[in-house]
């Protein structure tokens, strides 16, 4: 077995911990997705029908058709925006993933050769 320097083992904690962080940001770019995807199917849903009505602390209360419209193409431009945000944090996570993974593997073979 390899044993690692304190600065590998620290590399390889970074590691793992960008790996989980990576994880959480493609479940929530998925959710947003889901999010997306239902807005959607709520804007067909409404599209037409004279009469709305939204669910206000468990009542049905009818609504303007307009401001519903407004209302969900609100909410899709901010889950939009969010996404590209986490799309972002995503690249540059696993650019830096990438790059600690490669200084990690040169710990391991240096190890690997004194050992």
């Amino acid at each position: 077995m390899v044993e690692l320097s304190n600065e590998a083992q620290e590399l390889l904690l970074k590691v793992q911990t960008q790996n989980q962080q990576l994880q959480e940001l493609i479940a929530q770019k998925q959710n947003m997705e889901i999010q997306k995807m239902e807005i959607e199917e709520a804007e067909k849903e409404i599209k037409d029908k004279e009469e709305i009505y939204k669910e206000i602390a468990g009542l049905l209360i009818k609504t303007d058709k307009k401001n519903i419209q407004d209302e969900l193409r609100e909410q899709k431009e901010m889950i939009s925006i969010r996404k590209k945000q986490i799309e972002e944090k995503e690249k540059l996570l696993k650019t830096e993933l990438e790059n600690n993974q490669k200084k990690l593997m040169s710990f391991i073979q240096s190890s690997k050769q004194a050992g």
